[in-house]
């Protein structure tokens, strides 16, 4: 197993936090976890807003004004953006190239941006969140949320860090930033090492024991390092299953997880960024899913 504990730093910096907004109900979901990772690393959240031709005040008046309350409530700093691009209405790339660029002159250390599907006419050339996940060079952090209208309680008690291939440090932390404001004796962080297995292969099998007592001792000493760093307390489980999407789906609802949190390793292919796998966990979660995407 590589040891993730010498080559990542298990925290971030105070440095700033990007948030694009279209200001749309949807985003709520970003607003949060973008404010609450500020409170926990001490970063001033950027909100970020490429002007788009028409534009719905009335909404964005009002969604300032929430965030502004959200802002106040954490202590955190903030301070609006607005980036006007050389054409209307911009193109998705025009509209990520303004993110990034954004990025770059505040020396941001992430973007924190809600991911949902594009409009008809955008849809064949992909997401602005796919598009910024590409070429960003800092993090990315996506919030998605499969299914319209749900949200992020507030002060979550349940969150499921679901590794599928990597093991990485930043779901751990975003994890610990969403409990920072809320009692710890209270909350529950369940982080599963997920371990497909061959169709043909029952999940009790004799013959797994071995290789799943390897899995769950490399995971657990994993785990409990980010116990020790986060001062959370973090429960480490070996997940088998035998299809990756619905089968994490399941333990999602029966165990009433309230969010997840996983790394994607910046692949490409069909699935954009993500890996078969990590679509369909995202696809079929019934919970709001954040995705952790490292610098390009």
């Amino acid at each position: 197993m590589r040891d993730s504990r010498a080559e990542v730093e298990w925290s971030w910096s105070d440095a700033p936090l990007v948030l694009p907004m279209a200001y749309q109900p949807r985003e709520w979901n970003a607003v949060y976890i973008a404010f609450y990772i500020a409170e926990y690393s001490g970063s001033t959240v950027y909100v970020t807003h490429v002007l788009e031709g028409e534009e719905d005040h009335a909404f964005e008046r009002k969604l300032k004004e929430d965030i502004d309350q959200l802002a106040k409530s954490l202590s955190v700093r903030y301070e609006f953006v607005e980036v006007r691009p050389s054409s209307q209405p911009p193109g998705v790339e025009e509209i990520a190239g303004a993110i990034v660029q954004t990025v770059r002159e505040k020396k941001a250390q992430a973007v924190v941006m809600s991911a949902h599907r594009e409009p008809l006419f955008r849809e064949l050339f992909g997401r602005v969140s796919d598009h910024v996940s590409r070429i960003c060079p800092s993090r990315v952090v996506l919030v998605e949320t499969p299914q319209a209208g749900v949200e992020i309680p507030k002060n979550p008690k349940r969150i499921l860090v679901p590794v599928l291939k990597e093991q990485h440090p930043d779901p751990f932390i975003i994890a610990a930033a969403l409990t920072s404001s809320a009692s710890v004796a209270d909350v529950e962080i369940v982080a599963a090492k997920v371990f497909s297995l061959p169709p043909t292969v029952p999940l009790d099998a004799v013959e797994l024991a071995l290789p799943l007592r390897k899995e769950e001792r490399d995971f657990s000493t994993f785990t409990s390092f980010a116990i020790k760093t986060l001062g959370r307390l973090i429960s480490p489980k070996i997940l088998p299953v035998r299809e990756v999407g619905n089968d994490v789906a399941q333990f999602i609802r029966d165990k009433q997880i309230d969010v997840l949190v996983m790394f994607s390793n910046r692949e490409t292919g069909f699935y954009s960024f993500l890996t078969r796998d990590e679509y369909e966990v995202v696809k079929r979660s019934p919970c709001v899913v954040i995705v952790t995407v490292p610098a390009a």
